[in-house]
């Protein structure tokens, strides 16, 4: 081999084995630097989780509280009736009084609806709170610093309550229309479970009608609006920015 490419060999072999020696200490340099610096990249997730835990708190409180006067309300709402034949002598059918069997078919119901209220409640509204703070709150604050999410808290609660109340808004189609339904099928089982024999019923065939009242507009239209007025809430408002 030539000097003249030797020396330029050597060079590059020199320069190689100081940058391989270099990188462990420079990278030990930058793990330290990010430890030292790194505090916002573990307070950002940890700023976002309180927000979530903000909104969760007080927003299913405000729901939760709301949705008894809507369960009342539908129950209201649900007329049921019973009616009875007996057949006198093996020939002639006669009502038969069944006020009694009547009014605990519709605690049945009732009982029923606010179940199946809560359980709508929960998996169209409530399970959603939290994807809904985290999309606003990253939006509107990439970052979630402390001073955004100070300067921004009324804007993202107002955005959050409005996701909020389109669920709220689903939540009262899927009530009114599952309510004649579920009543009807409440029902039914009701009377399959009747005890005939025990009441002295056994030769009375029993139906069952469950009709839903136009006033069920009027109360999910007033559970929407207390629900818009709520969740905008000031004490949420206060607790973000105090974070």
């Amino acid at each position: 081999m030539r000097i003249s490419s030797f020396v330029p060999a050597i060079m590059a072999f020199t320069l190689f084995t100081a940058t391989t020696q270099a990188a462990p200490a420079h990278h030990e340099r930058a793990i330290d630097l990010l430890k030292r610096g790194g505090s916002s990249t573990t307070t950002a997730p940890g700023l976002i989780d309180a927000v979530v835990k903000i909104f969760i708190q007080a927003e299913t409180k405000i729901l939760v509280d709301a949705c008894v006067d809507l369960k009342v309300s539908a129950c209201a709402d649900v007329i049921v009736k019973l009616n009875a034949k007996a057949k006198v002598l093996g020939l002639i059918e006669a009502d038969v009084n069944v006020k009694n069997l009547e009014i605990s078919a519709k605690a049945d119901v009732d009982a029923d609806i606010k179940a199946r209220i809560d359980l709508d409640l929960k998996a169209v509204v409530l399970a959603n709170i939290d994807a809904h703070v985290r999309k606003v709150v990253l939006k509107a604050c990439p970052k979630a610093d402390k001073a955004c999410l100070k300067k921004n808290a009324h804007s993202i609660v107002a955005q959050v309550a409005a996701l909020i109340n389109v669920d709220v808004k689903k939540l009262t189609v899927k009530v009114k229309a599952d309510l004649a339904a579920h009543a009807k099928l409440r029902l039914d089982l009701f009377i399959k479970k009747l005890d005939l024999n025990a009441l002295g019923l056994a030769r009375v065939t029993i139906s069952a009608i469950a009709h839903v009242r136009a006033t069920v507009d009027v109360h999910v239209k007033a559970f929407i609006d207390v629900c818009a007025k709520l969740l905008v809430n000031a004490k949420v408002i206060a607790d973000i920015g105090a974070l």
